[in-house]
């Protein structure tokens, strides 16, 4: 049985990026709940991430995917990822590697998170956009499981680039950067709980 949830419109191939303020919104009306991903269920949304707010949760369409510092001890094994930013491109990093380097603020203990891996992915965007807008999670698995070849803790990140996550909790996403700067980063992304 797939059960879709779908917080916004989907991405569309002829569709132009989203503005970022749009996509703050949304987020807006999203719960900062911690809703756990439901075995099965395809996720597609958006999301904005920034120097206030760099963790990445993968987690239910009604909850709130991009969240603060602060928030990691109570997360827990429900957060997965860091976007870091700095002078340069931003990065995304697992947040067991964002935890190693000190990058929590006050939170020492790596053993609270899973592990979670990045690998860029060979899709091209009208196809990304295919997975994402048929909530096919097979399709989304297929994709991750293929790109996999070589796992990384941390990916630089670039204008339009896809990238594949895995979790050792059975969580398998990908995300699109739509739009970047040096502090914050728009991705259209789907995941989905095995």
């Amino acid at each position: 049985m797939k059960i879709v949830q779908t917080p916004g419109p989907p991405v569309k191939a002829d569709e132009k990026r989203a503005t970022s303020p749009s996509v703050a919104e949304q987020q807006l009306a999203l719960s900062q709940d911690i809703i756990p991903a439901v075995p099965g269920e395809f996720y597609s949304y958006r999301s904005h991430f920034g120097g206030e707010c760099p963790l990445y949760a993968l987690m239910k369409c009604k909850s709130n995917k991009a969240r603060p510092t602060c928030q990691a001890k109570s997360l827990g094994m429900e957060a997965n990822a860091f976007f870091h930013f700095t002078d340069a491109d931003p990065r995304v990093l697992s947040i067991k590697a964002a935890c190693a380097s000190g990058m929590l603020k006050g939170v020492e203990d790596h053993s609270l998170f899973g592990e979670t891996w990045f690998a860029p992915t060979d899709l091209t965007i009208e196809e990304f956009k295919a997975i994402h807008s048929q909530k096919d999670a097979d399709l989304l698995v297929e994709a991750c499981r293929k790109s996999f070849g070589l796992r990384q803790v941390v990916i630089d990140l670039h204008q339009e680039q896809i990238v594949a996550m895995m979790t050792d909790g059975g969580k398998y996403g990908l995300f699109m950067v739509e739009e970047m700067t040096n502090s914050t980063v728009q991705i259209a992304a789907c995941h989905v709980l095995l």
